[in-house]
């Protein structure tokens, strides 16, 4: 979902996530509240193991689905909403693309309710504050929409300049009682990335969630999904300008329907257990795994596959596997951070048959498809940084395991899962890798994208990262 961008600064598997923590308490007033805040319990959160049992005698592989829902609200009064919008005019926006992107953010921002708080950034050779930071009523609406239609296509790509802005912006109006949220759009790579890093920190301890949208097939993807999968967002490939409006409405809705916001998952594994890294997980310094899952909207349900390793132990013993911990904003009930844990242990054997019995094919078979959609992620952040032959080996690897399970799971769907794994293998090797950037009057020029040589592998590329991305968010 190009030469990349260098991502160094945020590598996929080894930045430790912060995650929130309940903020201190200064007392004003010595007597106590008559009404206490309650927990509505509209969150809850599963942990299952996609066996019961495990090979006493050998390391196991296995997976643990937590699986966070949210419960149906359509009664419920939104919670209100302080949006950034930062958005892309660079020259190559011209055309039908920033047609439809004023289009689209007016709607947008006739959507909103009165007393929302809306910004909008825009950024081509330099960033600019279109929209200062405001409550959104009938005093302003005009002037906000007048100001969006105005927006043209120049220049190149400031992207770095653009989202520190909305960041300032969307701050000078944060919510604690409500939802923050950036919506970035780009569809070319930045003039620099240098700063990055030190903005999406900044983002994340703001429990600020980034929905990133790629347009066409010049953007930075690497860049683009990090972004969003670092701060608990989703990311989105347009193809075509006419998707810009789809893909506002649909956010927005969920922007406007959540009932818990920064969550924060919290993974400590068991004696003897390994959490096999992949994309979405970073690990802490203090031996646990942490994902950020933003916001999350009422009926919904996130599933997240997390794939583990179990040492060798002795039969009829218990092998404690994973503690799950969740810390998220309590969005409608307003009571503040809460908590929500889940415990999994399972039995040791050597029954050959109970073993078999065991397995949870359900899970099992999302286990896989989670690894097949780490693969590729993995696969194309390397190739694109010039690391075919090594990105082929992964993709090479996961199709052996896809295989093996499609043996076993008849009618899953896993056969169509490796013909996916193997179109991919054949498609990025025709990645073009990027070139090291060049100096001008002593002026760097930004690298052009890593790509195919034929569009139409990109697009398909771009697509298959996409849904891959997806399915790690567990959606």
């Amino acid at each position: 979902m190009t030469p990349r961008t260098s991502l160094a600064w945020l590598p996929l598997l080894v930045t430790a996530c912060t995650h929130a923590k309940p903020p201190t308490t200064i007392a004003t007033n010595t007597r106590p509240p008559l009404v206490a805040a309650i927990d509505p319990h509209l969150v809850e959160m599963t942990a299952d193991p996609t066996t019961s049992l495990v090979l006493a005698s050998a390391t196991s592989d296995l997976g643990i689905r937590v699986r966070i829902t949210a419960k149906d609200l359509p009664a419920a009064q939104r919670p209100p909403l302080d949006l950034a919008l930062v958005l892309d005019t660079s020259g190559s926006m011209e055309g039908d693309a920033i047609e439809a992107l004023r289009t689209s953010a007016r709607a947008l921002a006739k959507e909103l309710r009165d007393g929302d708080r809306l910004s909008v950034v825009v950024f081509n050779s330099k960033a600019q504050v279109l929209v200062p930071n405001a409550v959104v009523g009938p005093r302003n609406r005009a002037s906000i929409d007048h100001a969006i239609a105005e927006i043209k296509a120049t220049g190149t790509t400031d992207l770095t300049a653009g989202l520190s802005l909305g960041l300032a912006e969307l701050r000078a109006g944060l919510m604690p009682a409500g939802i923050n949220r950036i919506v970035l759009l780009s569809d070319g790579i930045p003039n620099t990335s240098a700063q990055l890093p030190q903005i999406v920190a900044g983002i994340r301890q703001a429990g600020v969630s980034v929905t990133s949208l790629g347009f066409g097939i010049d953007y930075d993807t690497t860049l683009m999904t990090q972004i969003a999968r670092d701060t608990g967002g989703a990311f989105h490939y347009l193809e075509h300008a006419d998707e810009v409006a789809k893909v506002f409405d649909a956010e927005l809705i969920k922007m406007t329907t959540s009932v818990a916001r920064n969550l924060q998952l919290a993974l400590e594994p068991g004696p003897g257990v390994t959490i096999v890294a992949m994309p979405g997980l970073t690990a802490g310094g203090d031996g646990k795994f942490y994902a950020a899952i933003g916001d999350l909207p009422a009926g919904e349900a996130r599933d997240l596959m997390i794939p583990i390793q179990v040492a060798a132990r002795r039969e009829g013993s218990t092998a404690e596997l994973v503690q799950a911990t969740l810390h998220f904003d309590d969005v409608i009930g307003k009571s503040g951070i809460r908590e929500r844990e889940a415990f999994v242990a399972v039995k040791t054997s050597k029954d050959a048959a109970a073993l078999k019995a065991a397995i949870k094919i359900d899970l099992e078979v999302a286990r896989i498809r989670a690894t097949a959609a780490a693969a590729i992620l993995q696969a194309l952040t390397l190739a694109r940084a010039g690391q075919v032959p090594q990105a082929r080996q992964g993709l090479v690897a996961a199709t052996a395991i896809v295989k093996a399970a499609a043996g076993k799971f008849a009618g899953a769907g896993l056969d169509e899962l490796v013909k996916q794994l193997e179109a991919v293998e054949k498609e990025i090797a025709q990645i073009v890798a990027a070139q090291q950037p060049l100096q001008v009057d002593k002026r760097p020029v930004p690298r052009q994208p890593a790509t195919a040589p034929a569009p139409a592998i990109e697009q398909d590329l771009r697509r298959t990262e996409a849904a891959a991305a997806k399915t790690m968010r567990g959606e």
